[in-house]
């Protein structure tokens, strides 16, 4: 009898195949192009008998192409896991549906799942008609995807209808995901025992050189930085020409800046606020308004930041808190700083004409009994002083009567 159970635990284990495991990373917008670099990660992986792990960090996407990615993942016959990791890593808002679309999902512990409630483009809840059509359709995407997998309905439901996130041991324990754990090892041992196969050798896969440049002008912090770097770089063109430093470095960051706007759709009434914010700096410049245009200004330009990916088909795509308040608070700097260079050269003394003589050092040619002449700037002016002076003395210009200067010993 012993006999017999050992040969059929030995059959049972020869039976189960042994597969590589096929790791990529996913941090940041889920864009076209993760989209892209997922459906190739699990061609070649499949190609190789394997699986496919993603390491998932994502605040979030465009729900178009999380539909995609989710399409792929229900129809695959090779088994994806997603991971969430690492520590401190968040699967937001469109990254829920691909977790739960995945044969098997982990998390990393500190991480967190949800918030997929969709908004409008002032990045406030939808409402009217509109809105109930726009929910009724995500929470029966989300409905579809919790069905297939085997994941509880209404816990992922919430996520959707209330904006539910939830910590990955809140997540394990209402059944939206399979393990919480920190390391792939783990992962894989776990998705084996439950998908039927043996983990093998671990395969990193890396992204081509267009998918890096594509992933990194996805992050919406990064584009607004382009965007400003860009418009600083050209005034500091126009402020100090002649070097075309200034010039290439800004036309190359707005360039790349249009491409990440064709990655992310973005909102053209907050973009069209970004540029009148900077239209108002240029007029505070110019125009004197007592700072009332330089207050305009960063109302807009904060409002144009804050609302610049909140539009239709983006979910959880938005420029960083800090970043905006970061940003204003360099503006006000550089007004602070523009506002007083002003006001000094306001206050400065006439640098042409006979005022600008005062002050400035003269050199006596000629002198006799109070009177004589002194050389200046490349000229020679009728000079008077109380003093007794001599030729090729060094002496200061006090005031200038007439065609005349008044002139006394420079101190040594």
């Amino acid at each position: 009898m012993k006999k017999l159970l050992f040969l059929i635990l030995m059959a049972a284990a020869f039976t189960v195949q042994a597969k590589d495991i096929f790791v990529i990373t996913v941090d940041g917008v889920i864009t076209g192009y993760t989209e892209k670099y997922i459906e190739t990660s699990l061609k070649e992986a499949k190609a190789n008998g394997g699986v496919l792990l993603i390491q998932l960090d994502t605040p979030g996407g465009i729900l178009d192409s999380t539909r995609g990615i989710v399409q792929v993942l229900l129809e695959s016959d090779t088994p994806v896991i997603i991971f969430v990791s690492p520590q401190g890593a968040r699967a937001g808002s469109a990254g829920t549906f691909i977790v739960l679309a995945s044969h098997y999902a982990a998390m990393a512990e500190g991480t967190n799942i949800g918030a997929a409630h969709p908004v409008n483009v002032t990045g406030k809840d939808l409402e009217g008609h509109m809105a109930q059509k726009i929910e009724n359709d995500t929470v029966a995407f989300m409905r579809s995807i919790a069905e297939k997998r085997g994941r509880d309905v209404e816990s992922a439901v919430s996520t959707v209808t209330d904006s539910k996130s939830y910590t990955a041991k809140e997540a394990l324990s209402l059944g939206l995901v399979d393990q919480v754990t920190n390391t792939i090892d783990e992962v894989s041992e776990a998705a084996g025992l439950k998908l039927g196969f043996q983990p093998g050798k671990v395969v990193h896969l890396t992204a081509t050189p267009l998918q890096k440049v594509a992933f990194f002008l996805s992050d919406p912090n990064v584009l607004v930085l382009l965007l400003f770097i860009g418009i600083l770089a050209i005034f500091l063109e126009f402020k100090i020409p002649g070097t075309f430093i200034f010039a290439a470095v800004g036309i190359a960051a707005i360039l790349l800046f249009l491409m990440g706007i064709n990655i992310i759709p973005v909102n053209s009434i907050a973009l069209l606020l970004i540029v009148a914010g900077i239209g108002l700096l240029a007029a505070e410049i110019f125009v004197p308004s007592f700072g009332l245009l330089t207050v305009a200004s960063i109302a807009s330009l904060g409002a144009g930041m804050y609302l610049l990916f909140s539009t239709e088909g983006n979910m959880g795509i938005a420029v960083s808190i800090w970043l905006i308040v970061a940003m204003i608070g360099f503006i006000v700097f550089i007004m602070i700083l523009i506002g007083r260079l002003l006001l000094r050269d306001f206050r400065r003394k006439p640098a042409t004409g006979k005022e600008s003589l005062k002050g400035l050092e003269a050199t006596v040619t000629n002198w006799n009994d109070g009177h004589g002449h002194v050389f200046v700037h490349g000229e020679i002016w009728g000079a008077q002083s109380d003093q007794e002076l001599t030729r090729d003395e060094k002496v200061i210009i006090t005031a200038v009567e007439g065609m005349k200067v008044k002139v006394e010993k420079k101190n040594v």
